[in-house]
């Protein structure tokens, strides 16, 4: 499996919006939450940032098979309305399609999207414009999903709990195992599927309680958090130098001294 990390920040990414701050202006940019895992005949996309169009031409990568959704904040399916643009077909952008000749036309976008029933409601009800237009399948905790030869398999995390069923995913490949939990306070390994996250290669996971500024939960219940993982590399996400009031150089530093690594926008990785 190839892996490469799409954005390591969190719901404001970094630079922050309408800061001059010295850490937005000299800080390493953090787009929002996402993670591409590819592999021979299949890719995917964990999570569905804003930051989703230009994460993907970055890397110049126009086909994903699959978008899968941890849950419905904005940082994490805002990118959907860029799919819906993608799903619709060429003519209905158009106010004059015949003006275009079918040759000149671009191939229409195939993928589906899969996320919880919770997000899929939320979705209805506030953007339901955008989810007509998209392929959308639900999400049951353990059920996994084969997209190639991948299997992805969505666990419950503690996060947004109870209006958002918030997920972790952990994709496989033959004996390769990548965890991808972006938002969490803890795991939840009594429940259904809980504890998939559990024994990855690669875990990438939330880092921003381990420095100065907590994050969605306190320093001790990450830190457990992280340690019952006990995966073979763990990369930190969700982090922002503009809440930590500390340089990247600093915050790389402070990551190495927890023995795990700070996370950045299109770093690559392969199992």
């Amino acid at each position: 499996m190839d892996v490469t990390l799409l954005g390591s920040g969190d719901a404001l990414g970094v630079p922050a919006p309408l800061c001059d701050c010295e850490y937005c202006r000299t800080s390493e940019r953090r787009r929002r939450p996402g993670l591409l895992v590819e592999m021979a005949g299949a890719t995917v996309v964990l999570d569905v940032s804003p930051d989703v169009k230009e994460q993907l031409h970055a890397i110049e990568m126009p086909d994903v098979n699959a978008f899968f959704v941890t849950h419905h904040h904005f940082d994490h399916a805002g990118g959907l309305h860029e799919l819906n643009h993608a799903a619709m077909a060429f003519d209905e952008h158009m106010l004059n399609p015949g003006a275009v000749a079918s040759d000149e036309r671009p191939r229409k976008a195939s993928f589906e999207v899969f996320l919880t029933p919770t997000a899929c409601l939320h979705l209805n009800y506030s953007n339901a414009h955008v989810a007509k237009h998209l392929d959308l399948n639900l999400l049951a905790h353990g059920d996994a999903v084969r997209v190639g030869d991948m299997r992805v398999v969505p666990f419950p995390v503690d996060h947004g709990r109870p209006m958002f069923d918030t997920l972790g995913f952990a994709v496989y490949h033959d004996d390769a195992k990548v965890v991808y939990a972006p938002d969490v306070r803890g795991f939840l390994p009594d429940r259904e599927a809980g504890r998939e996250y559990e024994n990855a290669d690669l875990l990438f996971a939330e880092g921003v309680a381990l420095f100065r500024a907590e994050g969605h939960g306190s320093e001790a219940e990450l830190r457990s958090a992280l340690e019952s993982a006990s995966a073979d590399r763990t990369v930190l996400v969700n982090c922002n130098e503009h809440f930590q009031r500390m340089s990247t150089a600093e915050l790389r530093s402070a990551a190495a001294d927890t023995e795990y690594e700070l996370g950045r926008d299109f770093a690559e990785y392969q199992l």
